[in-house]
């Protein structure tokens, strides 16, 4: 029904070198709409820091009860600049080598890597809803899933899908 694949790049990009398969994601095709993500979460925490330090100069009595709140716009203002941070810049790297499939993603200078040993994956499957918009791979190993690519093209994920369970010897 919808149809998104002549405004949207390819991401990823596969490469076997020296017995070794290695799979690059980049990052979204949507980079200026998180940079506004970014500007408006900033803008509603500083409006709500306004708020709470206006409160707490004109009744000083009551400061304890506003800092459990600060705490609360505190933490959701670091998910949201998070999940901003991580669609304008993070890109995500798999490589297959040595019985063990690396899963590194990279947002600026945060790096999370996810050693899966070959032998624990039971399962690799295509994610491709109707609506063709949350597109990704699901890696099952030791009865826990992991998602990998966000928002990939439908022909990407059952690409990548194909080649990561060639590339560790699951076949179906």
């Amino acid at each position: 029904m919808f149809n998104f694949d002549k405004y949207l790049r390819r991401r990823v990009s596969i490469r076997h070198l020296h017995g070794k398969s290695s799979v690059r994601i980049e990052r979204q095709n949507s980079r200026g709409w998180y940079f506004w993500m970014m500007c408006v979460i900033s803008a509603g925490f500083v409006l709500f820091c306004d708020m709470l330090f206006d409160t707490a100069r004109r009744n000083p009595d009551d400061i304890l009860y506003c800092l459990p709140l600060l705490a609360l716009g505190l933490t959701c203002y670091g998910i949201g600049l998070a999940i901003a941070v991580w669609g304008a810049f993070g890109v995500e790297e798999i490589v297959v080598e040595a019985g063990a499939l690396r899963w590194t993603r990279t947002a600026l200078k945060w790096r999370r890597t996810r050693d899966i040993p070959i032998e624990a994956i039971t399962e690799i499957r295509a994610i491709t809803p109707w609506y063709g918009l949350d597109n990704a791979v699901e890696v099952t190993a030791r009865c826990r899933r992991q998602r990998i690519g966000d928002k990939l093209l439908q022909d990407e994920a059952i690409e990548l899908a194909k080649h990561l369970r060639k590339a560790i010897g699951l076949y179906r």
